[in-house]
């Protein structure tokens, strides 16, 4: 999985460095960038290039902060992914949110979870109008 994640980081890279070659090569080639065709091939690359290397960054930040917190002594913090896990895990429904088994119609078929919902809040106790 590390390695997968690497592949697809050097291949982000690369593709980012290829396409802020592509702007300067056209600032270059083209003379004129304050043009239609001049901003619109120097926006564009440098936004699609931008947002190929945010995931790279990401996980640069997160390592550099990682070092940063280890050296100072401070407590190793779980990862993201790893605590809406755990806070998943530990998280318990309310009783009053639980759904009855799902309701049949006439023909045997389930109804849509929508129809059970609702069906749930007006048999709840206490919801009277």
């Amino acid at each position: 999985m590390k390695n997968e994640q690497r592949l697809l980081n050097l291949i982000c890279v690369i593709a980012a460095l290829g396409l802020f070659a592509f702007v300067a090569y056209n600032f270059i080639a083209a003379g004129a960038v304050i043009s239609t065709d001049g901003l619109f091939f120097t926006v564009v690359p440098v936004v699609i290039a931008l947002s190929l290397l945010a995931m790279p960054a990401q996980e640069f930040l997160a390592e550099r902060l990682e070092k940063r917190r280890i050296a100072r002594g401070e407590e190793a913090k779980p990862s993201v992914a790893a605590a809406k896990q755990a806070a998943r895990a530990a998280s318990t429904v309310p009783p009053a949110l639980k759904l009855p088994p799902a309701l049949k119609d006439t023909r045997g078929r389930a109804l849509p979870p929508d129809v059970n919902r609702m069906v749930a809040e007006m048999n709840r106790p206490g919801s009277e109008q």
